[in-house]
């Protein structure tokens, strides 16, 4: 097995990076939730479950990572369009029809969970279908419109949170008693019971632009080491805000605040950078394999998680459960990681046939 060159108009960092993210979605925190009552490893278990509202550790990146990639690949992907001679219009046709998809899918996967039809925009799938379609629209347009357009969103979907008239006691931010919570039940007639909002999806779309900004640097004709730069410096700067925020606007992933965005994209401009360091300026790629494979094919691994994880766990548990029960902890992370190569191989397979999945 060796990473393959990335396939043309496409960086193989880039790649790699999607697929760490979405490998690291498919392995359910490889078990280590089991370790919460270690207070040896409790540090660790910590990291791999959402925190319960405010900040965030490394398994509340995984959703920002995935939308943020979809705006690197944006460039990438219309570049290519562009030079087939395709028009604005028929891009513009293509992407109407891969935000439907997107929309569609998410919401077959909430309704499958859920047993029963049920209008929902609080999945990953959902919050990238509306936020690419809008993204689209500064696609190309420069720095300057592409930040404005960012600061544009943030400015207002911190309004509708801070000015909604019906602010309670404790705040505006307030976990299922906030502006997105209250406009969740208006349409829906219930909200998440986890702080999920549907207007998520609309900061989302500075999450995508952030993303775009950091595609159209890429393919500029810069030296790679000043491209790094540039990718690391703007992590830092949106780390540095989003945490300056935090005392006005806490930093929530739930509810897509503000200061969650810029935070957010700060470490996943920071990530990017780390694999475009060792894949294109070190030129180190065969470790990246792994990554590869999945990341050619997200939306595979994506679906394929979503709607057979309990089962396949349940599966192997048939053949593993006598011998890896009495292990205890370790028994629950050696199942996790056995789960998690069945989710590699399904991909693998589909790579090895060039079969991607794609949406649109």
């Amino acid at each position: 097995m060796d990473a393959k060159p990335a396939p043309k108009g496409r960086l193989l960092s880039m790649d790699a990076y999607r697929g760490f993210t979405m490998l690291l979605m498919a392995s359910s925190g490889f078990g280590l939730y089991t370790l919460n009552d270690n207070p040896g490893w409790r540090w660790l278990a910590y990291q791999f479950d959402h925190v319960p509202w405010d900040g965030g550790v490394i398994w509340d990146m995984i959703q920002p990572s995935f939308i943020f990639i979809v705006g690197v690949a944006m460039p990438f992907a219309f570049a290519i369009r562009q030079a087939r001679g395709e028009s604005w219009s028929s891009q513009f046709k293509h992407v109407i029809f891969r935000s439907l998809t997107l929309l569609v899918v998410g919401n077959a996967i909430v309704c499958v969970h859920k047993d029963h039809i049920l209008p929902n925009l609080t999945t990953v799938l959902q919050q990238i279908g509306i936020a690419y379609f809008f993204a689209f629209f500064v696609l190309g347009r420069g720095l300057k419109v592409q930040g404005l357009a960012a600061l544009f969103v943030l400015v207002v979907h911190w309004a509708c949170y801070y000015f909604w008239p019906g602010v309670g006691p404790d705040g505006p931010w307030a976990k299922n008693a906030n502006f997105a919570s209250w406009l969740d039940y208006a349409w829906l007639g219930f909200y998440e019971e986890g702080g999920y909002t549907s207007f998520n999806a609309f900061s989302s779309i500075a999450t995508v632009i952030f993303g775009i900004m950091a595609g159209e640097l890429l393919r500029k004709e810069l030296p790679d080491r000043k491209k790094l730069l540039y990718m690391i410096l703007a992590g830092l700067a949106l780390l540095i805000a989003g945490r300056l925020l935090n005392p006005f606007i806490p930093v929530v992933k739930r509810i897509w605040t503000s200061s969650w965005t810029l935070y957010s994209a700060g470490w996943a401009f920071l990530l990017l950078s780390v694999f475009y360091w060792v894949i294109e300026v070190k030129n180190k790629r065969k470790w990246c394999f792994i990554f590869q494979v999945v990341g050619l094919n997200s939306i595979a691994i994506y679906v394929f998680y979503q709607m057979l994880d309990g089962s396949i766990n349940s599966w192997l548990g048939v053949f593993t459960r006598g011998f890896l029960g009495p292990l205890g902890d370790p028994g629950v992370i050696i199942q996790a990681v056995l789960v998690l190569s069945v989710h590699w191989s399904f991909v693998y397979w589909l790579y090895k046939r060039n079969i991607f999945l794609k949406v649109g």
